[in-house]
């Protein structure tokens, strides 16, 4: 990637943070505009950046208006009636909202109307968190933050976002930078460069003993973890190498179970070995006759460390539910798919049994918001 100028193409773990974000906006704006409880969606991109790159790809805010065609184009074949949507695109760098507003082809998208704001980003996520605070229950709320780092990532100005229960958040940020200098943050409060950094950890960590920093990847679950803010809010995380070993990682949090099923969607959509992220390969590594192989190693590998945690989650709680397991997957980024077939395979091995004798387990969104208990799983 030596010549290439960062701010000015999309590199490739750019691209991967850009197909997660398509495919989440996908799913939303399918599911708001067939809900009818939704009279109204609001994107809101707080770091839009450019329109269209050097490279000729394109930014956040024209791939969010690309999906809103398309799910328009898909609610109008269908003979549904068409739900509002508002897109807010926000850059300090006036030359970048320049090139949106100059790329941005919105003309035949009917119901959609788009605002260009030029604020800092503090000041933009504080005007997000009262007009989000003033939307009526009808209203769906998402707000992409992509921010340069995470000086500006402040707890409470998320809590205001999230504090209505109609908002989600996809939040990016750079964890291999974070994690490399957490230890001399904390160790020494003498070093002024790293402030910020403490402010972050103090803020999202009453004990920073809690952040566990053995691994990058521990480092990225104990960040997700905390932003659940004491398991209020749902979240997830896909980790993006940059380069080997230089991670970034995006974090979506949400109060609707629903949203993240669809956002753990999405991330095995693009990771179907493991779910959890891309990473950057090594294009003068010719590929292997037994890349297949492999890849079916570490997706049962996978699949073996989930079916232990619900093993031993049902042998902790002596008994689950349906209900119960559809979150506790979810929290574990697995899909339903992924729970009928790990319960299968202990109950086949005689390592649980499911007290109801039902056919199908039930565990789904409709049995988890409805409150039905399906079925009931103990150990034997």
């Amino acid at each position: 990637m030596k010549g290439i100028d960062v701010k000015t193409n999309i590199l490739p773990h750019t691209q991967a943070k850009l197909d997660l974000y398509k495919g989440y906006l996908e799913h939303y704006l399918r599911v708001l505009c067939h809900a009818s409880f939704c009279k109204q969606i609001n994107i809101f991109d707080i770091y839009c950046g450019a329109g269209i790159y050097d490279d000729g790809k394109k930014g956040s805010p024209l791939i969010a208006i690309d999906c809103i065609r398309n799910t328009r184009e898909q609610m109008m074949n269908s003979g549904k009636p068409i739900t509002p949507v508002s897109l807010l695109v926000n850059d300090y760098d006036a030359r970048k909202l320049e090139n949106v507003k100059e790329k941005a082809n919105i003309q035949d998208i009917e119901k959609f109307t788009i605002e260009y704001s030029n604020r800092d980003a503090n000041e933009m996520l504080d005007v997000v968190s009262v007009r989000v605070s003033e939307y009526s229950k009808d209203h769906r709320n998402l707000v992409f933050i992509d921010p340069y780092g995470y000086s500006n990532i402040n707890k409470a100005q998320l809590i205001n976002i999230l504090k209505n229960n109609y908002t989600e958040i996809v939040l990016f940020l750079p964890v291999m930078q974070m994690y490399r200098f957490t230890e001399i943050a904390l160790n020494d409060e003498n070093r002024s460069h790293y402030e910020k950094l403490r402010q972050f950890i103090f803020s999202f960590f009453n004990d920073p003993i809690n952040l566990n920093s053995e691994s990058i990847f521990e480092y990225i679950n104990s960040i997700k973890e905390a932003l659940s803010i004491n398991q209020k809010y749902f979240t997830c995380s896909h980790y993006i190498e940059r380069g080997k070993g230089n991670y970034y990682a995006i974090f979506f949090i949400t109060a609707n179970i629903y949203g993240l099923e669809k956002m753990v969607e999405t991330k095995w959509a693009l990771d179907p070995i493991k779910g959890k992220g891309f990473k950057q390969s090594d294009d003068t590594t010719q590929l292997s006759m037994f890349d297949e192989e492999i890849n079916e190693i570490e997706y049962r590998r996978e699949i073996a460390c989930f079916k232990n945690v619900i093993y031993q989650a049902i042998k902790h709680n002596k008994m689950l539910t349906n209900i119960e397991l559809y979150e506790l997957t979810l929290r574990n980024e697995f899909q339903p798919k992924h729970i009928n077939f790990v319960l299968k395979n202990l109950i086949k091995s005689n390592k649980i049994r499911e007290t109801n004798n039902v056919k199908g387990f039930g565990i789904d969104y409709t049995n988890f918001k409805d409150k039905v208990i399906y079925s009931k799983f103990e150990v034997l």
